[in-house]
Parts: structure tokens; C-alpha cells; sequence
């Protein structure tokens, strides 16, 4: 099904409403995990040793993030998600089932519904010139108006330990990517 709004207006949309939320703690936070942020965390999810929450971070049910994991910016993760060791997110929406295994850094992205994200995974959010990321959307090039935004990563992708996808990338849906892959194309 083809996206209504631009995915850079989904996740301002998204901050928009984190940043109004208050803290409902509902699972499990661990004494060695540190909430600087506003943290909605449904049942049955757990933060683990070492994880910090920084900035207005809503986690649903049953997810498990960490340990030593970094949870910053206005992020949301849906339920039934892992996020794994020393993984940064940062301002993106993780949908259900999604998970981000150990040593990975996801910024300013979307990763749709049940997604796999192999060790040593980046999502680029950042071009080395700082000019505005530009992103495919209704078979246009298009102008985001933002200097930092990863990818969109479709529903029941498989992206291989170490692969680096560069910002304004849109994988479709069921994509899989060898290990050590660049993801370069628009």
C-alpha cells in the first residue's frame, strides 16, 4: 500500500506527539539502566543494564531493549520488538517485531514491521556535505527539508550483519541484503 504522507513527515508527526506524552512505566526497568528522558514502557518490556533513555521514548509491550542500548531523540517503538547490546536509536519509529541486533546504529528512520537488522548495522542519517537529504516519494526525487534523515526499511526485510544504508534510502518491502552490503541508491 502506497505511504499517504512522506515518511520525514511521519517521524515529525511522531515527535510532535512524543514530545506532549507523559511517563506511564508499565514493564520492567532494570536499577542499572538510566532514565534522563519521559519514558512511556508498556507490559511486559524490559530495559536492561546499562541502557539509558534520553528524550520522549515510547516503548510498547513485550519488547526487550539492551543491554547497554541508547534510546534518545523522540523515538517509538512498537510492540514485541529487540532491541539488542549497544544499539543506538535515534528519532525513529521501530514497528512491531522489528529487531535491531547487538552493535547497531539506527538514526532518524523507519523500519516497518517485522524487520531484522543483522550486528553492525548503520542507518545513515547524515551527508558528509550537510546539504538536505532528498528521499524518493511518489516516483519523485524530493527535497525532505532536512539535513538529517536515514531510510525507510520495508515490512519483513532482512538486512545482513554490517550493512550500511545511506541517508534517504527506501527499501521495499521483503528486501534482503548480503552481509557487508552498501545500500547507495536512492
Amino acid at each position: 500500500m502506497p505511504r499517504q504522507a512522506p515518511p520525514w513527515e511521519e517521524l515529525n508527526a511522531a515527535a510532535a506527539e512524543l514530545s506532549r506524552m507523559q511517563a506511564d512505566i508499565r514493564g520492567s526497568v532494570h536499577p542499572l539502566a538510566t532514565v534522563l528522558g519521559t519514558l512511556q514502557l508498556g507490559e511486559g518490556s524490559v530495559l536492561l543494564p546499562g541502557t539509558v533513555i534520553d528524550g520522549h521514548v515510547r516503548i510498547g509491550r513485550n519488547c526487550t531493549v539492551g543491554p547497554h542500548a541508547y534510546i534518545r531523540g523522540c523515538t517509538l517503538i512498537e510492540d514485541g520488538c529487540r532491541i539488542g547490546h549497544a544499539v543506538e536509536v535515534k528519532g525513529s519509529i521501530i514497528r512491531k517485531g522489528t529487531c535491531i541486533a547487538h552493535l547497531s546504529y539506527v538514526g532518524d528512520s523507519i523500519l516497518e514491521e517485522d524487520v531484522n537488522l543483522g550486528g553492525g548495522c548503520i542507518c545513515s542519517n547524515f551527508r558528509h556535505d550537510a546539504a538536505n537529504i532528498r528521499m524518493p516519494f511518489n516516483g519523485e526525487l524530493a527535497d525532505t527539508g532536512r539535513n538529517k534523515l536515514g531510510c525507510v526499511v520495508g515490512a519483513h526485510s532482512r538486512i545482513g550483519c554490517n550493512c550500511t544504508i545511506l541517508p534517504g534510502r527506501v527499501l521495499p518491502p521483503h528486501t534482503a541484503t548480503a552481509p557487508g552490503s552498501v545500500v547507495s541508491r536512492p
